[in-house]
């Protein structure tokens, strides 16, 4: 039997259907065919607070931070650049936590701190709830998102042993 150019074409191109049917098999038979049997992760990272808020005011557990016409102002006072740390909580961005992951982990949820952010503009102060988990920080956001950060607790929460 004899292929003419035609026929071998119709050949070739039977054969790269053939080979990329094979390769996408696998990848096809676990996406339609098998029920995932854990929850994927939602990898979703947002803000914890959004674009067009400014920070005017930070209370944390141990330090308060003001800003007025001269800059940054502590109490008590520190040494290092408050401006900078009032920019890491400005553009602090976390992954959203869904209901499953977050009663998994309810019971390693034991001393909360509370975070008051005024924010310019508004009457009222954002109230943010964080919990520290051995890998990872956990902020409800005050607007019932739960969001999972990944910062060392000095990025956040400067230790007082750098005051005057």
């Amino acid at each position: 039997m004899r292929l003419t150019r035609r026929g071998w074409n119709n050949v070739i191109i039977i054969g790269v259907l053939v080979f990329i049917a094979v390769i996408q098999l696998p990848e096809l038979i676990r996406t339609r065919l098998i029920t995932p049997t854990t929850p994927v992760p939602s990898s979703t990272v947002i803000p914890l607070f959004a674009q067009d808020r400014i920070i005017q005011r930070l209370l944390l557990p141990a330090i308060t931070f003001q800003h007025a016409d001269t800059g940054w102002q502590s109490q008590p006072v520190v040494t290092f650049d408050i401006a900078s740390l009032i920019m890491h909580w400005q553009t602090l961005k976390g992954t959203l936590v869904n209901e499953h992951q977050l009663a998994a982990l309810k019971s390693q949820l034991i001393t909360p701190h509370t975070i008051e952010v005024w924010l310019v503009g508004h009457a009222q102060p954002q109230r943010i709830t964080a919990y520290q988990l051995p890998s990872f920080w956990l902020f409800n956001n005050g607007n019932g998102q739960w969001l999972a950060v990944t910062v060392d607790a000095d990025f956040l929460f400067p230790p007082l042993s750098s005051k005057l």
